[in-house]
């Protein structure tokens, strides 16, 4: 069983730690796929862009809790007024004006935006 972070499907690149994985300078976040049911079950999508590989990778939110303080706040099972739909637009990058449940996912988005 191979315990690294991730292993490319396409090219069999293997990235050991969380660190390493987002210091590559070949992978580029690329966008976010929520899930409503279970937010640490939605999906960063990051792109491997070596000339040899060029695949897209899928990995779940929950692997990147690490990079927020931030705690999840209940679901209130529905919009908090105001809601600017961010989440449900894959390659929004913003970050969020509203305080919701979402909330902690945004703030990791920002933070793989900028490295």
């Amino acid at each position: 069983m191979n315990n690294s972070f991730k292993t490319c499907p396409n090219c069999k690149t293997v990235w050991e730690t969380l660190n390493v994985f987002l210091n590559d300078p070949f992978i580029e976040f690329a966008g976010y796929q929520v899930n409503f049911e279970d937010l640490k079950g939605g999906l960063f999508y990051f792109s491997h862009t070596t000339t040899e590989c060029g695949t897209t990778l899928a990995l779940p939110v929950g692997k990147f809790t690490a990079l927020s303080d931030r705690p999840m706040l209940a679901s209130k099972g529905r919009q908090p007024d105001g809601c600017p739909n961010l989440c449900v637009r894959q390659k929004s990058l913003d970050p969020c004006p509203v305080e919701c449940e979402c909330i902690w996912v945004r703030e990791i988005i920002q933070t793989l935006h900028e490295r």
